[in-house]
């Protein structure tokens, strides 16, 4: 039963590992399009999200093939925001959705978020542990052991390896980072600029 349960997820998170964009551009739309922006909330969330990007670039710098398909890493990165906590990308949009969340001027965002967030982020996980194991064994199983999944522990994995490359920001990143800045001036004139108005002309609030 447990092995049936532990396939269903590896299957689940292969199938949603190259549509994980997409769907989260299609959650994204649906949030600022039902936005009522409040300004105490949408400064809180941009801080939190220019912090969740500023994680995300930590961490990105770390990888060699950012965006690549799972079966093309050649190297396990243990070094960076890796030696804290094994999915410090993942982490980092955690810390973005919660940013976005409340741009949208929505509380009861945030618990939404972290339930879709974890329905579609913990089979993915579950995937790519599965394939690091089988191809770097007992290298990742020690990392696996003494570094978490999820949350960072204070002391460094002892053993780090990769190297911080700007190359990759500027090459890889630069879309996310262009996306988000779109994304929050989006929302901004959605509370206080055009946007707005057009909502009062065609909904009538």
């Amino acid at each position: 039963m447990k092995r049936s349960f532990s396939e269903s997820t590896e299957k689940l998170g292969a199938f949603l590992f190259p549509y994980r964009g997409i769907i989260w551009g299609i959650i994204g739309l649906l949030v600022f399009l039902f936005a009522q922006v409040k300004t105490t909330l949408f400064i809180a969330g941009l801080f939190i999200l220019v912090i969740g990007e500023i994680f995300r670039i930590w961490g990105v710098g770390y990888i060699k093939n950012y965006r690549g398909p799972m079966t093309e890493a050649t190297e396990l990165t243990t070094a960076g925001p890796y030696a804290f906590v094994r999915n410090p990308l993942y982490l980092a949009n955690g810390i973005i959705g919660t940013g976005i969340s409340l741009l949208s001027g929505y509380i009861f965002m945030i618990p939404l978020f972290y339930l879709l967030f974890f329905l579609l982020y913990h089979p993915i996980i579950y995937t790519e542990e599965q394939f690091l194991t089988t191809k770097f064994k007992e290298e990742y199983l020690n990392y696996q052991q003494k570094v978490p999944r999820y949350l960072p522990v204070f002391h460094p994995y002892p053993h780090s390896m990769g190297t911080f490359s700007w190359d990759v920001i500027l090459i890889k990143e630069i879309n996310t980072i262009t996306t988000l800045l779109i994304l929050s001036i989006l929302f901004y004139l959605r509370g206080y600029g055009f946007l707005r108005v057009l909502d009062r002309f065609f909904l009538g609030f």
